[in-house]
C-alpha cells in the first residue's frame, strides 16, 4: 500500500531527527517529605524515549502585555514516535534526560498541555509549557 510505505519513510525520517532523551512521569498521589514536614506530589513513569524532539517553532518569542507586566509567549512542542506514546495525557511532566545537539536543555521539565492525534501522523506533536530549566 503506497499510503503505507510513505508513512514508514515519514516516522522514519522524523526519528532520524529525534535524538533527545525523554521521560514523562505522572503525578500518582503524594509521599511524606521528612525534610519538609509536608506531603509532596509522588511521580509514576509512564513513558520514556530516547526518540523525542524538542522545539521552539519560530525564532523569535511573542512579546504581550498583560495586565501591566511584560509576558513572552512561545508555543513549543515535544514529538514523539506515534508508537507507544498514545498513553501520555495533559498535565504529565516531560523531562530531558539527554540531547547530543544541545546540552544545555537536559534536566528541562515540559508539562503537556494538550495532545496530538490524527491519521497518517509521523509524530505524535505535543503542545507543551516550560515549567524549569535544568
Amino acid at each position: 500500500m503506497i499510503a503505507a510505505s510513505a508513512l514508514a519513510r515519514a516516522r522514519a525520517l522524523r526519528d532520524s531527527l529525534a535524538d533527545t532523551t525523554v521521560t514523562i512521569r505522572r503525578e500518582s498521589g503524594t509521599t511524606w517529605d521528612d525534610e519538609t514536614g509536608t506531603y509532596v506530589p509522588a511521580w509514576a513513569v509512564v513513558y520514556t524515549t530516547d526518540r523525542a524532539r524538542v522545539r521552539f517553532p519560530g525564532s523569535q518569542p511573542r512579546e504581550q502585555d498583560a495586565a501591566g507586566e511584560r509576558v513572552t509567549e512561545q508555543e513549543p512542542t515535544l514529538s514523539l514516535p506515534v508508537e507507544g506514546s498514545g498513553v501520555v495525557q495533559v498535565d504529565d511532566v516531560a523531562t530531558v534526560d539527554a540531547n547530543p545537539e544541545d546540552p544545555s536543555i537536559v534536566g528541562m521539565k515540559l508539562r503537556v498541555a494538550g495532545l496530538h492525534n490524527q491519521s497518517h501522523s509521523s509524530g505524535r506533536r505535543l503542545p507543551v509549557e516550560v515549567v524549569s530549566h535544568g
